[in-house]
Formats: C-alpha cells, structure tokens, sequence
C-alpha cells in the first residue's frame, strides 16, 4: 500500500513538471512574437508602397515603350515588304503596272506553259479584244477548230467544246462551253515584268507536246476507275 501512494505521488509530480514545461514554452513563444511585429508591421507597410510606386512607374514606362515601336514601325513602313513602298501615305499600296511587250495577233511563237496542261499564255496584245461580252467574242473568230488553221492560230481544245460542265450542252447560243466563254478568266497576255521574287518553279512535262499542247482531255479521267 505505502508503495502504491509513492507511484501515484511520483506520476502527479511528472505531469505537473509536463504542464509546466508546455505553458513555459506557449509564454516564451508569445512574448517572441509580440516582439517580431512591430517589424512586421514595417515590412507590410514598405511592401505596400512599392507596389504603389511601380504601378506609378509603370505608365510611364508603357508609354516609353510604346512609343519606341510606334518609331520603329514608322521607319520600317517607308520600305515596307518587297513593294519599297509606303504604306503610310496615300497611293502607296498602288502596283506599278507592268510594261506590255506583246507584239500583234499572228507575229509571236507561242509560249511554253506553266506546267502541264497549264492555261497558255496570250502571245499577242489584247488591246481592242477585251472585253468580252456575251455578244461579243472577238477570240472566237481566230480560236475556233473551223477557223484557227487557216489564220495560223491555236485552236480550242476539246475540253473547251464537248466538257459542258455547269449547263446542258443542247441548244447553248456561244459555241463554246459556256463555263470556258470567258477566256480572260483563265488566260493573260505575255508581259515584261521582273519579279521581286524569282519563281525557281521547274515544271516536268509527261510528254514533250504538253509543253506547246493541250492533252487535258486524254487524261480527264485519269486516276478514275471505270
């Protein structure tokens, strides 16, 4: 019995020495804290003035930088693109228009196309042919199968005749394919121009003819089974 109380007295003397330790501990860390905030205090009010200042400074700068590009677009636009012109003042978007050289009807080789099967170009001056109009075609008169060997012109090709492809091919007043009337749609007169950008473009021909002919209509259907 006497043994019993002397563990029990000993536990209570543990646990108040614990009690004790842990409210020493809370009081040293208050007092620590209460010490720290005054300079906390400082530090917030001098973090909440530099935000204030770089956002006064930051206009500023905006404005600064901002007016550099303007500067600089500015003098990049007096030689603007592969035009040299400026676009910042009227008229200077305008294209100088390339030089004809196309020599009359019937006095020029044809040219060689682009690529196969590609639209010719005109080797003659248009000049008093366009435009064309329903009622007038004057590239017909040359350019139709019946006349063109004997004024020494390309004849339409097939596909130009039989291929009507957006209307019935039965009682059309032109006669043509009334979706290839138009020929300056697809078709340009030779010019001398110098291209800012050189074409390095190479066509290949599938056959040496192609180059001066067209043989769109053998392979219209090219690649399509039957």
């Amino acid at each position: 019995m006497k043994e019993m109380k002397t563990l029990v007295l000993l536990l209570a003397l543990f646990v108040v020495a614990v009690v004790g330790l842990i409210a020493y501990n809370t009081t040293k860390k208050n007092a620590e804290a209460e010490a720290a905030a005054p300079t906390a205090t400082v530090a917030t009010a001098e973090a909440t003035e530099k935000p204030q200042e770089a956002v006064a400074e930051a206009p500023a700068e905006a404005q600064q930088t901002q007016a550099e590009q303007t500067a600089a677009q500015t003098e990049a636009a007096g030689a603007s693109g592969i035009r040299n012109s400026d676009l910042l003042q009227p008229g200077g978007e305008e294209l100088p228009a390339p030089g004809e050289n196309a020599p009359a009807p019937g006095s020029a080789e044809p040219l060689p196309r682009a690529f196969e099967n590609a639209p010719p170009q005109i080797p003659h001056s248009i000049d008093g042919l366009v435009p064309i109009t329903l009622s007038n075609n004057a590239c017909l008169s040359c350019h139709v199968p019946e006349v063109a060997p004997s004024v020494g012109a390309t004849p339409l090709p097939p596909t130009h005749l039989q291929m009507d492809l957006f209307s019935e091919s039965e009682g059309k007043k032109v006669p043509v394919d009334p979706s290839r009337y138009n020929c300056t749609q697809c078709h340009v007169p030779q010019a001398d121009v110098q291209p800012p950008v050189a074409n390095e473009f190479q066509p290949e021909f599938r056959n040496p003819e192609a180059k001066q002919k067209s043989t769109l209509y053998d392979q219209w259907n090219e690649g399509v089974q039957q």
